[in-house]
């Protein structure tokens, strides 16, 4: 739902930067604005998918922890 929201902001940014390029003598900042914008999103995107990788990653080592002691118990 975040990323939905995020997404949908960048999307609203950029088209606006883009649109308010067509108008300006100079359009590199408003270039500058969009894509910086999308890069800021894909960083963002990129750590969340990392962060939930480690999680699952943390969660399965732990599930296989407390196997080995469960049957070492038994």
């Amino acid at each position: 739902m975040k990323t939905g929201f995020y997404f949908s902001c960048t999307c609203v940014i950029s088209t606006a930067a883009f649109m308010s390029a067509l108008n300006m003598k100079n359009p590199f900042p408003a270039f500058i604005v969009a894509f910086g914008v999308w890069i800021l999103f894909t960083w963002a995107l990129s750590r969340r998918v990392r962060k939930q990788a480690e999680r699952r990653r943390r969660e399965i080592e732990f599930q296989q922890y407390m196997r080995m002691h469960y049957r070492n118990r038994i």
